[in-house]
């Protein structure tokens, strides 16, 4: 896990609202906070989908959810603060998080990893963060680690 605090706010935001970058996570949960606060689960329902139409994966993609999060953050003012988690899957039964935190003007992003079984092997974790640093840089965010 690492957490890398983004300099360029506005060219990150560009990407993540407004590019494809992060097209292909999944969208897990987000909560923001404007004139309201919202609270979004990613997660997707079921009961709302035909038996011949329920979706195969279990979150909602970050390419089909930041059209109704760019309408919640939209304006002049910016948010008191918004957190988004998205993940990605590993390989095998590892899940890779990334925690999206604006607050205060300030914008962090920690990396995460989820196991299905317990384990005290850190290949995972190293290698997601290396990923990540990589991702960041290959689409020119700027950041320094924490």
């Amino acid at each position: 896990m690492i957490a890398l605090h983004v300099t360029d706010i506005k060219n990150f935001m560009s990407q993540l609202f407004g590019g494809t970058s992060f097209d292909n996570f999944s969208f897990v949960e987000g909560d923001i906070s404007v004139a309201v606060d919202y609270h979004i689960d990613g997660q997707i329902n079921r009961a709302f989908f035909g038996d011949d139409e329920k979706p195969e994966a279990a979150f909602q993609s970050w390419e089909q959810t930041k059209p109704i999060v760019t309408q919640m953050i939209k304006g002049k003012r910016l948010p008191v603060s918004m957190k988004l988690v998205l993940k990605k899957p590993g390989q095998g039964d590892l899940t890779y998080l990334l925690n999206i935190r604006f607050d205060n003007n300030n914008l962090l992003l920690v990396t995460g990893i989820s196991h299905t079984v317990f384990t005290l092997d850190k290949t995972g974790e190293k290698e997601w963060d290396d990923n990540m640093r990589g991702f960041l840089a290959r689409n020119g965010i700027e950041f320094e680690e924490m």
